[in-house]
C-alpha cells in the first residue's frame, strides 16, 4: 500500500487526484501497488464538525493538517504541496532529500527547465526534496507590428521594470478611444491596483504582517511603488479606469473587443500561457471573419524584473510538489511513484494539454505551426515563499479584503490627484490597522 497525502478531500476531489496522478501509476504496476489518497481536510467530515450554532466551520490551518499526516502515528509516504508548505517541511527536516537518488537512477535535472529545478532548490537551500511535473508561469506579451510601425526596438528577455515601462511610453500614442497604451498588467482590467501584487512580491513587499496584525505599507518602498504606478496612469501609458472604449462594429460579435491586448489597444501585456491557446491562436487564426479585427504579428520576453532581483518574477507559480515522507513506511514505491509522475513518459502525455505548462523541457514547443520565444515562461524564477504569505492570510481571514479595498479606492484617489502619496499611505496604514485589529476567521462552511 502507497499512501499518498493531500491537502483536501471529498467534493469529488479524489476522483479528480487519481484521473491526474495515480490511475496510470497503479496499471503500470499491473496491480503491484494499490494506492490511498489520504486528505488532510476531509470535507465530507468537516460538514459534521460544526463549531458554532449557525453551522459556520472556522478555516484549519492547513499546513498543520499536513504536518499531522507526516508525523502522526500511521505517516503518509508521499504528500503533495504547495510552494510554501515544501519550503517549510524541508527546512523542519520532515521530507526526504531526492538527490541522491535522482544520482542513483540517473536522472538528469538538466531536462527539467529552470524555473522548476532552480525554484525547488531555492527553497530547499540548495537541494531537492521533491517535483513538481507542471507549473504555471506569465510572460511578457507584445504587438511586433506597433513597435515595428513606430520604429522602435521591441522587448527583449531579461529587462528591468523600468525599462519595459520606457518602451511601453514610446509606443503610447492617440487620445479618447483611439489611445493606444504602451502596457498593461492584465488584457481586461483596467485598474493598475490589481498589477501590483506581482510587481511588489519580489521585493518582499507586503500589506500587512506574517500575522495580519499590522500595516506595513507606510515606507519609502511603497511609496515609490505607488509614485510610479500613479505616474503611469496619468501620463496614459497604462491604461486606468477612466479608459474609454470603443463602441462595437455593426453589432457584429467580436469575442475579441474586450480583450486590449487583441483589439490594439495595449501593445505589451502580461499574460498566463494558456492564453496563447484560448484566445491569441483563434483570434489569428478566424480574425478574418470579424470586422474591424486586425490581425498582428506578436511574441513573448521573459517578464520583467526589478534590479534588486534580477531573473525572479513574482508571476511564476509551483504547486503540487512531490516529496517523500522522511518517516515513509514504504519509501521504495514512493520514490517510483514521484519518479513517474515527473518522466518523460508522463510529461509526453501531459504536454499535449496545450494551456499546460510541463516541466520536462523537450515537451514545452510552440503549437500548431507557431513560432514564439516559448523559453521566456520557464527562465525565471519564482519568489521564495514567506510564512503565512497574504494569499494564505486572506483565506484565513474572511475581512482582509476590506485592506484591498481602502487600499484601491485611496490609490485612485492619488491618480485623481486628491491626495498625495504620502498620505495616501498613511491613512491605508491607519484604517488598515483598524480592519486587522477586528480580523474575522474565514467561516469554511454553512447550511
Amino acid at each position: 500500500m502507497l499512501r499518498i497525502g493531500v491537502v483536501s478531500g471529498g467534493n469529488g476531489y479524489d476522483s479528480y487526484f487519481r484521473s491526474e496522478y495515480t490511475d496510470l501509476f497503479e496499471f503500470s504496476k499491473q496491480g503491484a501497488v494499490s494506492i490511498e489518497v489520504v486528505p488532510a481536510n476531509d470535507w465530507k467530515e468537516m460538514k459534521w464538525n460544526r463549531r458554532s450554532s449557525n453551522g459556520e466551520y472556522e478555516e484549519p490551518d492547513y499546513t498543520e493538517l499536513l504536518k499531522k499526516l507526516l508525523t502522526g502515528a500511521n505517516p503518509v509516504d508521499v504528500v503533495v504541496l504547495d510552494a510554501s508548505e515544501y519550503q517549510a517541511f524541508a527546512r523542519d527536516g520532515l521530507l526526504k532529500q531526492i538527490d541522491p537518488l535522482l544520482q542513483k537512477d540517473k536522472i538528469d535535472t538538466n531536462e527539467f527547465v529552470p524555473t522548476v529545478i532552480d525554484g525547488l532548490k531555492a527553497m530547499g537551500d540548495n537541494n531537492l526534496y521533491g517535483l513538481t511535473p507542471t507549473f504555471s508561469s506569465q510572460a511578457l506579451f507584445y504587438n511586433k507590428t506597433i513597435f515595428k510601425e513606430a520604429g522602435v526596438e521591441p522587448p527583449t528577455d531579461n529587462m528591468t521594470w523600468e525599462q519595459v515601462f520606457d518602451k511601453a511610453k514610446l509606443v503610447s500614442k492617440g487620445e479618447g478611444k483611439e489611445r493606444i497604451y504602451g502596457f498593461s498588467f492584465n488584457n481586461y482590467e483596467t485598474d493598475p491596483y490589481s498589477g501590483m501584487d506581482g510587481y511588489v512580491k519580489p521585493l518582499n513587499l507586503r500589506r500587512f504582517d506574517d500575522k495580519a496584525d499590522y500595516m506595513t505599507v507606510n515606507t519609502p518602498m511603497w511609496e515609490n511603488v505607488w509614485t510610479t504606478f500613479a505616474k503611469l496612469v496619468n501620463e496614459k501609458i497604462v491604461p486606468g479606469a477612466d479608459m474609454e472604449m470603443p463602441e462595437m462594429q455593426d453589432e457584429q460579435y467580436n469575442p475579441f473587443h474586450y480583450d486590449d491586448f487583441l483589439s490594439g489597444r495595449v501593445v505589451m501585456v502580461l499574460a498566463d500561457y494558456w492564453y496563447i491557446d484560448s484566445s491569441l491562436l483563434e483570434a489569428m487564426k478566424y480574425g478574418d471573419k470579424i470586422n474591424g479585427f486586425t490581425k498582428f504579428d506578436w511574441d513573448v520576453v521573459t517578464v520583467p524584473s526589478h534590479a534588486e532581483a534580477p531573473g525572479i518574477s513574482g508571476l511564476v507559480s509551483l504547486h503540487n510538489i512531490f516529496a517523500i515522507n522522511q518517516k515513509a513506511t514504504n519509501p521504495e514505491d514512493a520514490w517510483d511513484f514521484v519518479k513517474f509522475v515527473s518522466s518523460d513518459e508522463w510529461a509526453k502525455l501531459r504536454s499535449r494539454n496545450s494551456g499546460e505548462l510541463v516541466s520536462r523541457q523537450k515537451y514545452l514547443k510552440p503549437k500548431d505551426g507557431t513560432d514564439f520565444n516559448i523559453a521566456a515562461f520557464y527562465t525565471m524564477k519564482p519568489v521564495l515563499p514567506t510564512e503565512h504569505n497574504d494569499e494564505e492570510l486572506f483565506m484565513m481571514y474572511s475581512n482582509l479584503w476590506e485592506v484591498q479595498e481602502i487600499g484601491s479606492s485611496l490609490f485612485q484617489e492619488v491618480i485623481n490627484k486628491k491626495k498625495s502619496v504620502s498620505d495616501a499611505l498613511k491613512e491605508w496604514e491607519t484604517k488598515g490597522n483598524q480592519v486587522l485589529k477586528k480580523k474575522e476567521p474565514t467561516p469554511v462552511h454553512s447550511e
